[in-house]
């Protein structure tokens, strides 16, 4: 089976603050990879945003291009304002680099009515086991958001149980849209495959049912 694999700059998540955002987009194009999600940890790094136009090329020519929203794109912003600030950028952005999908956490989705005035196609992201954002709770959340996808996070499930990635493509298959890959280890999500357990292989086998583009989302050391 033929699947997409694509990268998420948050693997390179030590370059945070560096203010040339090209500079982890160059370091990647020397991967053997068909896709990129621009990973946003925050509205501040959302607004210092800058793509040069041979990145901009580049990324358009990729199979599959995603956008991280900023992990609190709602609890961060000081009004609804600035909630809308943020989705425009991801729009502009969204269009610029012919994206396929904008990620966004559970507890930080804006109002249904306001996601309608976007185009963009969303999905949200089971959370680890601290976020107490259970499959009941993301079962509640497409009750409200019946268009948005999910992105099935490996390493956050683990967190959970070696049975929780099992539970959710049982529950939610259809609605997947994309796989976040990356390992755990001592309680620690994203990390280096090279390091997992068995346990957790065990808990990622269910994955390989999907055919879905994988996000490598582990640690790069």
């Amino acid at each position: 089976m033929s699947r997409i694999i694509s990268f998420a700059t948050g693997t390179i998540w030590r370059w945070k603050g560096l203010k040339n955002w090209n500079a982890p987009l160059d370091y990647i194009k020397h991967f053997n990879i068909e896709g990129v999600e621009i990973t946003f940890a925050s509205k501040e790094e959302l607004y210092a945003f800058k793509l040069s136009k041979q990145n901009e090329n580049w990324l358009r020519g990729l199979k599959y291009v995603t956008i991280h929203a900023p992990f609190k794109l709602v609890r961060k912003a000081r009004d609804e304002e600035e909630v809308m600030k943020q989705l425009k950028l991801l729009s502009g952005l969204y269009i610029k680099i012919k994206a396929k999908n904008v990620i966004i956490h559970p507890r930080d989705l804006p109002q249904p009515e306001t996601l309608k005035m976007f185009k963009f196609k969303v999905s949200t992201e089971n959370l680890p086991k601290r976020s107490h954002v259970s499959i009941f709770d993301l079962e509640r959340i497409f009750k409200k958001y019946p268009k948005i996808g999910l992105c099935l996070d490996v390493s956050h499930a683990y967190l959970w149980s070696k049975h929780e990635a099992r539970k959710l493509v049982g529950k939610f298959g259809k609605r997947i849209t994309q796989i976040h890959f990356s390992g755990t280890y001592r309680n620690k999500e994203h990390q280096p495959i090279r390091i997992v357990t068995k346990n957790f292989l065990y808990s990622v086998n269910p994955v390989f049912l999907l055919s879905v583009p994988v996000v490598i989302e582990g640690d790069t050391r």
